[in-house]
């Protein structure tokens, strides 16, 4: 059993676009819950939401690679970039993995495709819409750009999955199974269909 270490950190939230800034508003003690401005609530009886604003893909990616990917591996891949360039670790190679938790996939491909379905009547869609909307396709993207050959896969368990992918590579470095890596979690679930599906759940506040 080795010890296990933390090497670099990366953010993308309803706090802050990075870890500095995140850790600021965390440690002032702010709230990242606010009025969504993503969907349209006034048809429900909640509009407040933990909701990244202000994030402009093309600010890390390339274009080409932004229109590859839905909204919540955009978010997991840039969280793992700069996790990767604050690592004094080298992390790539057969000896490192990627371990990333995520609940629902791609819901903001997902809305856009039933909409061209069944609002539009489109007959023809965008060929990489099923791995734009795979769980999984946050970790492919940060294994497929960093180089990463080992072990590479997503855990999904509701609320909980960056929590048990977390610990599974915790597991993992810490048998020796692999040296070093990357993990996480990612989720964009802002679509009116989501919001509709918790709030006839009747557990969302309409207070922050």
């Amino acid at each position: 059993m080795r010890r296990v270490v933390v090497t670099g950190i990366g953010v993308v939230s309803a706090l802050g676009l990075d870890r500095e800034v995140f850790w600021r508003r965390l440690t002032e003690g702010r709230c990242g819950i606010e009025p969504i401005e993503a969907v349209d609530c006034s048809a429900l009886k909640f509009n407040l939401g933990a909701e990244v604003k202000g994030f402009d893909p093309r600010a890390w990616l390339a274009a080409k690679e932004v229109e590859m990917m839905d909204r919540s591996t955009q978010f997991a891949v840039v969280a793992a970039m700069e996790a990767l360039a604050e690592s004094s670790a080298e992390v790539r190679g057969d000896w490192a993995a990627v371990v990333t938790g995520c609940s629902l996939g791609g819901k903001c491909t997902e809305a856009e495709t039933y909409k061209g379905l069944y609002e539009e009547k489109r007959t023809r869609f965008e060929p990489l819409t099923i791995p734009r909307t795979m769980t999984n396709a946050g970790a492919s993207w940060i294994s497929m750009r960093h180089g990463i050959t080992g072990p590479c896969y997503t855990v999904s368990t509701a609320c909980a999955s960056a929590a048990h992918a977390m610990g599974q590579a915790f597991w993992m470095v810490r048998s020796g199974l692999t040296e070093v890596a990357v993990t996480g979690g990612n989720d964009a679930p802002f679509t009116l269909a989501m919001l509709r599906g918790w709030e006839s759940m009747r557990v969302v506040s309409p207070e922050p």
